[in-house]
């Protein structure tokens, strides 16, 4: 055992497998995408509000917030409720863009162990088929053999899903304090336009 490689160990678990190392590809992938979309944006509520209310946002910027504000100011000619509409629509669109891929990123943490673990139940079927073809012949070692390799797709599963599972719930949790931003935000630019 202390001499098997990644490799060995990969191609010892079966079948099973092959679908946790495409999960694992599409996972990663998924976490990357999201690692740089996160990090190219800035999310600094304070000075958002600051530059908002000063008038002094750039055109281009990639803030999140910045777009809220852009769109909340563009028509306040037309009142408070059309000035609402509109940056609650750019809201809902900004908090779109950061939710893609994060319901497929959830998937995979769920679905992963389930594979593996029918990975696992295979492994034992065929061990003890195995177990009954050779009678009274069977050795224990028989027996480790085939539980051993199944629980390989056990392992492989849990290290597919939990990456993934923290993940989506860190991309999750900036969502959700974004949103409360947006909510903040949105307080704040009606008490500067419209105050009653």
């Amino acid at each position: 055992m202390t001499d098997i490689n990644i490799i060995d160990l990969f191609h010892k678990g079966g079948a099973f497998m092959w679908p946790l190392l495409a999960l694992s590809m599409l996972s990663l992938v998924l976490i990357l995408e999201r690692l740089v979309f996160f990090g190219a944006r800035r999310y600094r509520f304070g000075k958002s509000l600051r530059e908002g209310m000063d008038g002094q946002i750039q055109q281009g910027s990639s803030n999140p917030l910045h777009q809220v504000i852009i769109q909340y100011q563009s028509d306040l000619s037309q009142g408070e409720e059309h000035a609402l509409n509109l940056s609650g629509r750019e809201a809902m669109r900004q908090l779109s863009q950061h939710e893609r891929g994060l319901k497929v990123l959830a998937t995979i943490g769920a679905i992963a162990p389930l594979v593996g673990l029918l990975g696992t139940v295979w492994g034992m079927v065929k061990a003890f088929a195995q177990m009954a073809a050779q009678g009274a012949e069977v050795s224990p070692a028989d027996f480790a053999d085939g539980i051993w390799t199944g629980l390989l797709t056990t392992v492989a599963g849990l290290l597919v899903a939990i990456p993934a599972v923290v993940a989506a719930r860190m991309f999750e949790a900036q969502i959700d304090k974004l949103a409360a931003h947006f909510n903040e935000l949105a307080s704040h630019l009606k008490e500067r336009h419209f105050p009653s």
